[in-house]
């Protein structure tokens, strides 16, 4: 049996309020906080509120420097430039330029948040590289001829390819994008040419139609919204119709199913539709739109089923509506964390 490694902690030896609130902004960052831990964290707020109001300003003065290095590293990639090649020297001036982490920075190292932001709260060097990138709760509109576009949800990041992979067409690096190949001009009819979009090992062509895609982790979901698609894979070749929808990994593709085309693009609409979702799930999909983190700690409470539309510009109302009809006990922390139990 797997148990989860115990960090051990302490405030004993910081030394003044502020690496006392780093140390607690490392504890509770690091992955390995307990529920005593979260319980001894609201102790400490409600003995020492001057101190606990330090943990936002330090947070967000560590999220606005690792996000200057995760753009720098980014560049450097562009240029060609090894990330690593200066990561003792960005280390140095952080810690020069941000005295105010108390050494949460130095000992962090400001490269490794920039490479992994905690929770995902701010963006990696991989979102600021890509040629395209949505941030929590941002939508956007790219076009990639007179008759392609492509819209990106939330947490999407894409680069466009190459001529030499595809005439036209992109990478789905992560998140969810929604691509629209209209129908071409009657002086065109007889040469169009695909647009494609490659997703995980899969890659994905439509010469007309409307298809969403979206990637968490190496699981990608392919929904033909409109007209026809096809998705290739090493494990074998699938052909899409409207409103059919398939999932695959790197390893399997499973067999397609029906969709609502209506509810795959409901977010292009500003609203959220859960349909019999797990609260589990809705976490999970709260955590796409909103910044910050909810962090769901009852197994039970997430095994429930939600049946719920809401806007996007309020889903803090779902973790009010999760507390009137499952009794859930919420909790909030400083910079945005939410505890559900």
């Amino acid at each position: 049996m797997m148990t989860k490694a115990r960090v051990d902690f302490s405030t004993d030896t910081a030394e003044g309020p502020h690496e006392e609130a780093s140390q607690w902004l490392l504890r509770l960052r690091s992955g390995a906080a307990t529920h005593a831990d979260a319980q001894a964290y609201r102790d400490w707020c409600a003995k020492a509120p001057e101190e606990a109001a330090l943990l936002s300003g330090t947070w967000s003065a560590l999220r606005t420097a690792a996000e200057e290095v995760a753009q720098e590293i980014a560049e450097e990639k562009r240029a060609g430039v090894s990330p690593w090649a200066e990561a003792a020297r960005k280390r140095r001036a952080v810690s020069t330029g941000r005295r105010a982490f108390v050494g949460f920075a130095v000992a962090a190292g400001a490269s490794w948040l920039a490479l992994r932001p905690p929770l995902g709260l701010w963006p990696s060097v991989g979102d600021l590289a890509a040629d395209y990138r949505t941030g929590t709760g941002e939508q956007r509109r790219i076009a990639l001829s007179e008759r392609v576009t492509v819209e990106l949800n939330t947490q999407t990041r894409v680069d466009v390819l190459s001529a030499r992979t595809a005439a036209r067409g992109i990478e789905l690096l992560a998140g969810e994008a929604e691509i629209d190949a209209g129908a071409p001009a009657l002086a065109q009819v007889g040469n169009v040419r695909p647009v494609t979009v490659v997703a995980g090992r899969g890659r994905i062509e439509a010469a007309v139609a409307r298809v969403n895609v979206r990637k968490t982790g190496d699981q990608v979901c392919v929904t033909c919204i409109s007209g026809a698609a096809v998705l290739d894979h090493p494990v074998r070749r699938v052909s899409l119709r409207a409103q059919e929808q398939v999932v695959y990994d790197d390893r399997r593709v499973d067999t397609i199913s029906s969709a609502d085309a209506a509810q795959v693009s409901a977010w292009r609409r500003g609203v959220l539709v859960f349909d019999g979702v797990p609260v589990s799930q809705v976490v999970a999909e709260i955590n796409r739109y909103r910044p910050g983190k909810v962090i769901l700690r009852s197994v039970t409470l997430g095994r429930n089923r939600m049946q719920a539309q809401f806007p996007i510009a309020k889903v803090d109302d779902v973790l009010d509506m999760l507390a009137k009809l499952y009794g859930a006990h919420v909790t909030r922390l400083p910079g945005d964390i939410v505890l559900l139990s």
